[in-house]
């Protein structure tokens, strides 16, 4: 199995693996038009069973997923580079750190799964119960326009965004362009059940986790033990407006967050 490059962007010096989530890719269109091409070089990776890489199987866990990405910055000749990671990616993402701390200059983390996973505080954080991981299973075989869908979870997930249904169904469409339920499934199952928070402990990689306010699962209580366990000073947690699919809802603030990072 391996993972493709979407799309790239930019021809600059310091080069930039972006890693997407459950929902996929469709949350960065358009989010890099403003960044400054000389400077940075983006790759938008389709993790595998997604987009360009729909035909492969999905990753087995996120340890899987996390070599398979590093072997895509191989294919793209990067020795060193810069990660940024929405939701699951931001865990894939620190998985890539523990596993080559060397290669990875930075991570910016935004809404991202921590090392571990759907834990006892993200489950308070979106008060979950035992009904919710079936629902969110079988949500898929729903449709894109169910109210009990992906629609559901990715309008909980981010009140903002519920609140502009264009904008809502938009990215539910894309998902369904994008992956099968399969793959949906599996990557439900890898993102809840991370597990390397004895790998992350005084991680020393620069980071940034990118917190949105309106966001009840990824919120401050659940990325601080993280932040805490790794490096001293390794990690800065910033807060901003928007919910979980902050690239769409909290679009301006999460540019100009990781400008201001990565300098």
């Amino acid at each position: 199995m391996s993972a493709v490059v979407k799309n790239k962007f930019g021809l600059g010096p310091k080069k930039v693996l972006v890693l997407h989530g459950w929902f996929g890719a469709s949350v960065y269109d358009n989010f890099f038009d403003s960044f400054n091409a000389d400077e940075f070089e983006f790759a938008l990776v389709d993790n595998p069973g997604y987009g360009a890489a729909k035909s492969q199987s999905p990753a087995k866990d996120m340890t899987d997923l996390a070599n398979i990405l590093l072997a895509t910055a191989d294919g793209l000749g990067w020795s060193k580079f810069h990660v940024i990671g929405h939701s699951y990616g931001g865990a894939a993402g620190l998985r890539m750190a523990t596993i080559s701390a060397d290669r990875i200059l930075s991570l910016t983390a935004i809404a991202p799964v921590m090392p571990s996973g759907f834990d006892e505080t993200a489950a308070k954080n979106c008060n979950a119960d035992a009904n919710t991981g079936p629902a969110f299973m079988a949500a898929y075989a729903k449709g894109p326009r169910a109210a009990d869908g992906p629609r559901m979870i990715a309008a909980a997930l981010d009140p903002v965004l519920a609140n502009d249904d264009q904008a809502l169904q938009s990215l539910i469409d894309s998902t369904y362009d994008a992956i099968n339920e399969e793959t949906y499934k599996q990557y439900f199952l890898v993102w809840t059940g991370t597990s390397f928070v004895d790998e992350v402990k005084g991680l020393n990689t620069k980071s940034l986790f990118l917190i949105g306010k309106n966001d009840p699962f990824a919120a401050v209580n659940y990325v601080t033990p993280t932040a805490n366990s790794m490096a001293p000073g390794a990690v800065q947690i910033k807060e901003i407006d928007g919910g979980h699919f902050l690239t769409v809802t909290g679009r301006y603030c999460s540019i100009e967050a990781i400008k201001s990072f990565l300098i």
